[in-house]
C-alpha cells in the first residue's frame, strides 16, 4: 500500500543509502518518467552508474553536504529534459533521514514539476514590464504638458539673471578703472546670476529627462527644493506663502529624483489652481520619518514587500488652505482624464500619473480634505534600511 501511495504522488521521489555509497533504495514512478530510467535499473546503483560523470559529481557533493551538515538543501527550479524528451522545470529539495532502528542514514530527494508555475511567472513578468513601459510613456507625456505650463515661469526666472549679466557687461564695457570699489561686487553678482540661471536650466533638463525608472539612495529634501524652484514664478504670481518643515535627521530614500520631482510639481500646480480665489493662499510642506508599528500594517496583504513592524518610512505631506475637493469627487481623482478644472486647463492625467510614479517607487499616496479646509496629500516612501521593498498603508 505504501508503494502504491508513493507511486501515485505527483512529485518525483528518490532515496539513497548514505551509509552504502549513496546507492538508490527508492525510486518512484514519477522519478522514472522524469529520468527515463526504470526502477529496476536504478535501485542498488549510484549516480555514477546512471548519469554522466560531471552531473554525478555534482549530485554527490550536494548529498555529502546534506548528510554532513544535516541541512535541508533547496535547489532552485532548473530546466531539464525528461526521459520522453520533454522540457520541464524541476524544483528539488534534499533532506537527511536517519533510521536508528535499522542503523541507516538516508538521503531523501523530492522533485516537483513547476513548469506551469514558471510559465505563468514569465507571463506575469512580461505583462508587468509592458505595464511599466506604458506607465513611463504616460508619465513622459504628462511631463511634457507640465513643461509647457512651466515654460513661462522658467523663462521669467532665467530672464532676471540674464538682465543682471547684461547690466554687468554694460558696466564693464565702459572700461575697468584701477581700484574701482564696485568691481568685486559686480563680478560676484554676475557669477551668482550665472549659477542661478544654470541651476534653473539644469533643473528643467533633468525634469524633462525620460527613460526607465532609476532608483538611487538620496536625500529627498533637495528634490522638493528643486521642484519649488521650478514653480517659483507660479507661486509668486499666485501670491502664495510656502511653509516648509523638514525633519533634520531625515533618512535617505530610494528615489528617481526627476520623476519624483514631477510628482511634487504636479501637486503644487494643482494646489495653486485650487487657491486662485483664496485671499491668503498658503502651502505647507512637511517631511518626517516614522517606524511602522503593528497597528500600521495591512495584515491582509499577501505581498512579500509589505511593511513589517520596525520598518522605517519617510512621509511627505503637502497641505493647502483652498476650498478642498467636492466629497462626491474624491473617489474619482486618480481616474485618468477626470478633472475638476475648467475645460482646457490641464489634461486630466496629472493625479493618475502622480499615483503611477508613487507606485513605481513601491510607495503609497493618499489625498483627502482637511477638517479645517483645504486638501491634504500624504505620500510614504521606503528607506534603504527597511526590510521591505514597498509601503502598505501606514497613514
Amino acid at each position: 500500500m505504501l508503494d502504491a501511495v508513493i507511486d501515485s504522488l505527483p512529485i518525483a521521489i528518490f532515496c539513497k543509502n548514505a551509509s552504502e555509497d549513496f546507492r538508490f533504495v527508492l525510486w518512484n514512478k514519477m522519478q522514472e518518467e522524469v529520468t527515463g530510467i526504470p526502477r529496476e535499473k536504478a535501485l542498488g546503483f549510484t549516480d555514477f552508474d546512471l548519469f554522466p560523470r560531471s552531473e554525478a559529481e555534482g549530485f554527490r557533493a550536494m548529498d555529502e553536504h546534506v548528510v554532513l551538515t544535516g541541512a535541508t538543501v533547496e535547489i532552485p527550479a532548473e530546466e531539464v529534459q525528461t526521459g520522453a524528451g520533454k522540457t520541464i522545470w524541476l524544483h528539488t529539495v534534499k533532506v537527511q533521514v536517519e533510521d536508528p532502528a535499522l542503523g541507516k542514514n538516508l538521503l531523501l530527494g523530492m522533485s516537483e514539476d513547476v513548469t506551469e508555475r514558471r510559465l505563468l511567472n514569465d507571463h506575469l513578468d512580461r505583462k508587468s514590464a509592458e505595464l511599466e513601459s506604458t506607465q513611463l510613456q504616460l508619465i513622459q507625456a504628462e511631463k511634457m504638458e507640465s513643461i509647457g505650463r512651466l515654460a513661462a515661469g522658467v523663462a521669467h526666472e532665467v530672464k532676471n539673471p540674464l538682465a543682471l549679466l547684461l547690466m554687468g557687461v554694460e558696466y564693464l564695457d565702459g572700461g575697468v578703472k584701477p581700484g574701482d570699489p564696485n568691481l568685486p561686487e559686480i563680478i560676484e553678482e554676475m557669477r551668482e546670476a550665472i549659477h542661478r540661471a544654470d541651476k534653473i536650466i539644469r533643473g528643467l533638463v533633468d525634469f524633462s529627462s525620460s527613460g526607465k525608472l532609476t532608483l538611487t539612495r538620496q536625500d529627498i529634501r533637495p528634490v522638493i527644493d528643486q521642484a519649488l524652484l521650478l514653480v517659483r514664478h507660479e507661486l509668486l504670481r499666485a501670491g502664495a506663502t510656502v511653509n516648509t518643515r523638514y525633519q533634520p535627521d531625515l533618512p535617505d530614500v530610494r528615489l528617481d529624483a526627476a520623476k519624483f520631482e514631477q510628482v511634487i510639481v504636479n501637486l503644487l500646480i494643482n494646489a495653486l489652481h485650487a487657491l486662485k480665489d483664496t485671499e491668503q493662499p498658503e502651502l505647507d510642506i512637511a517631511i518626517w520619518s516614522v517606524q511602522a508599528g503593528a497597528d500600521d500594517l495591512d495584515e491582509g496583504s499577501r505581498s512579500v514587500d509589505r511593511v513589517r513592524p520596525g520598518d522605517e518610512v519617510v512621509i511627505v505631506q503637502i497641505c493647502d488652505n483652498g476650498p478642498g475637493i467636492p466629497p462626491d469627487k474624491l473617489n474619482q481623482i486618480f481616474e485618468p482624464f477626470f478633472t475638476t478644472k475648467p475645460t482646457g486647463v490641464g489634461t486630466g492625467l496629472g493625479l493618475s500619473v502622480v499615483r503611477n510614479i508613487i507606485q513605481l517607487h513601491k510607495g503609497r499616496i493618499e489625498i483627502g480634505n482637511r477638517p479645517e479646509g483645504g486638501v491634504r496629500v500624504v505620500m510614504s516612501l521606503r528607506t534603504p534600511a527597511a526590510t521591505s521593498e514597498a509601503i502598505d498603508n501606514i497613514i
